[in-house]
């Protein structure tokens, strides 16, 4: 695996470039029209303006051309079913193209004052180049006027709140300079295939190619595919799609993971890579100290430790911050290390957890093969009784087949037991955009609920091969472990603007939970809590009543294998409160869902 570089951009700059900016519009006919205006209109408000051909003959776009002031080129070959092929539109815009830089954007994209200077600075360094990036999905379905001086502060506080980030393989810009890409195969365009081509053709002819997902703010408006007769079927596997499948292979199908680059801005200062925050026990003891020196034994030393610390006594060290603050719920100390951190990356260490040596770089080198593509990385750990490794059993969800992803709501139990509070690395910027960590949760609920909501966002993760911490044994308490399963599903799914996709999850995951956290109580001998949880997981259970106490046996066998402990049916099965549930199970006041 290729280890991708970095280059940091600077925001503030006014740019001077000037670039040719094309595209091939949809027909202008309902949504997609007030989509595509406001694209256009977004395009037009870029300083300084770029020159805009649209593409095409389709309906409304001769019109719109005219309305907005920009350049039209209706002559387009196209596919024996009127699909534009953009081997001839690449070819017609390296000849009629003003200036010599060319940047192609899907007709429904709105970009934002990021766009210019990202690319002037790009253009700058590199000779030739490929920028692409990720897309923020957005519900959008009104016209904007981005004439008004708020709009574009509006519309990322509506991104902050609700927008979805893109997969690595949704590529809907890609800006190069001439001659780069003036002969492509004959890609139909709106269709699956060409633009994982592009990345892989670029590969092949050694060309930068640069993820600009952290700088460019490239906005999707959510749309239909009405335009289409067989609608997203038919954009991505209909006959033209498979026929841009074909065009492609023996080429590598790229995506934005797999840049040679990736953009950061450019801070004020010299930061550093991580950001190491140690959170301490009501007493500093040797365990900090062993922290600390796990940290100063690392082989990467491009970082700072923040010690958020209780008793105002710190160790003597010139590079060490020290933040006095005073909580109850280390929870708090989360969010003061957050506000104050600086770094690119954020870890946040229980006192006493200890870093392997080489641990700081195998996170940073896991960040930067997937060039700037992931904002998560998990760990394995370990304590003194037990070994951790969460990759066998997360990797294929992170690793799916439309490419990086997060992790899922239904899998909170095998994420708590996998994933450990120290053993979780983040990109700072995209944890601190979703917002502070709840204080009404225990630490590992706190973290595990901002790695659910960050890949609620849209946000990946991906999982090291080896142990990167060890850490002590954490004191859970079961009442507390089962309040706070309940706040981070209830918060999950009352977000108002969860994913549609996601609320039909709900069942699997109360029903996984609740069957979990009752074996768990079964296993300390908590037998009332355990059937109540059992009651509580029958109005989420997709199984006829008898196939649902197969299932919970099922469960607790294999959940009792995960944990390595013993799980004997014939012991609960004697239980009296279990024969008294079995009972009621065939009481018509119980509810069963089936």
């Amino acid at each position: 695996m290729i280890v991708s570089s970095k280059i940091a951009i600077y925001p503030q700059i006014q740019p001077t470039l000037k670039i040719t900016l094309f595209a091939v519009p949809k027909p202008f006919i309902g949504q997609i029209s007030t989509l595509q205006r406001n694209a256009i209109a977004s395009w037009l408000n870029l300083s300084p303006q770029p020159e805009i051909i649209l593409f095409g003959n389709d309906q409304g776009v001769r019109e719109v051309a005219q309305e907005f002031g920009v350049k039209h080129i209706p002559n387009v070959r196209c596919t024996p079913q009127g699909t534009p092929l953009l081997n001839d539109i690449f070819a017609q815009v390296h000849q009629i193209a003003t200036y010599p830089i060319l940047a192609y954007v899907n007709a429904d994209i709105i970009l934002l004052n990021d766009f210019l200077p990202t690319v002037q600075q790009v253009s700058s360094q590199e000779p030739k180049f490929l920028i692409l990036g990720r897309r923020w999905n957005l519900d959008i379905n009104h016209p904007i006027n981005f004439t008004t001086s708020e709009v574009e502060k509006q519309l990322r506080d509506r991104l902050q709140q609700t927008a979805i980030l893109g997969g690595i393989g949704a590529l809907d810009y890609f800006v190069f300079p001439k001659p780069l890409f003036s002969k492509l195969p004959e890609f139909a365009v709106g269709r699956a295939g060409w633009d994982n081509w592009m990345v892989g053709e670029a590969l092949n002819q050694n060309y930068p190619v640069i993820n600009a997902s952290r700088v460019i703010t490239a906005v999707h408006q959510n749309h239909d595919y009405l335009h289409l007769k067989g609608q997203r079927q038919e954009a991505f596997h209909g006959g033209e799609a498979q026929h841009n499948k074909a065009l492609s292979r023996g080429t590598f199908a790229g995506n934005s993971a797999d840049a040679t680059c990736y953009l950061t801005f450019q801070s004020p200062s010299e930061n550093p890579r991580v950001s190491l925050v140690i959170i301490p026990g009501l007493n500093h003891s040797e365990n900090l100290q062993n922290t600390l020196e796990s940290i100063e034994n690392q082989t990467n030393k491009n970082l700072e430790i923040i010690v958020i610390n209780q008793i105002h006594q710190p160790i003597n060290s010139n590079n060490i911050r020290y933040i006095p603050q005073s909580f109850s719920n280390p929870v708090d100390a989360y969010n003061t290390g957050l506000n104050h951190a600086q770094g690119e990356f954020i870890l946040f260490l229980n006192e006493g957890c200890l870093l392997k040596p080489d641990a700081i770089s195998q996170y940073i080198n896991s960040f930067e093969e997937q060039a700037g593509s992931v904002e998560m990385v998990f760990s394995g750990w370990e304590t003194s009784h037990t070994s951790i490794q969460p990759s066998p059993i997360l990797s294929p969800v992170l690793k799916g087949s439309q490419g990086l992803h997060g992790l899922h709501i239904w899998m909170l139990p095998n994420l708590w037991l996998l994933l450990h509070p120290s053993s979780i690395m983040f990109e700072r910027n995209s944890l601190k955009r979703c917002g502070e960590f709840d204080t009404n949760l225990s630490p590992t609920a706190a973290i595990l609920d901002r790695v659910l909501h960050l890949s609620s966002r849209g946000y990946a993760g991906i999982c090291l091969e080896n142990i990167g911490v060890f850490c002590p044994i954490l004191e859970e308490n079961i009442t507390q472990k089962i309040n706070d399963c309940e706040q981070i599903l209830n918060r999950f799914f009352e977000r108002p603007h969860l994913p549609n996709w996601m609320q039909p999850l709900k069942p699997k995951a109360y029903y996984n939970t609740w069957v979990w956290l009752a074996f768990l109580c079964y296993h300390s001998g908590e037998f009332e809590q355990m059937i109540e949880l059992l009651k509580r997981s029958l109005s989420y259970s997709p199984y006829s009543t008898v196939e649902t106490l197969s299932n919970w046996i099922e469960r607790f066998t294999r959940i009792s294998q995960e944990y390595n402990c013993q799980f004997d049916p014939i012991k609960l099965n004697n239980l009296p409160l279990w024969k008294q549930f079995l009972k009621t199970l065939n009481s018509p006041e119980i509810k069963i869902s089936v």
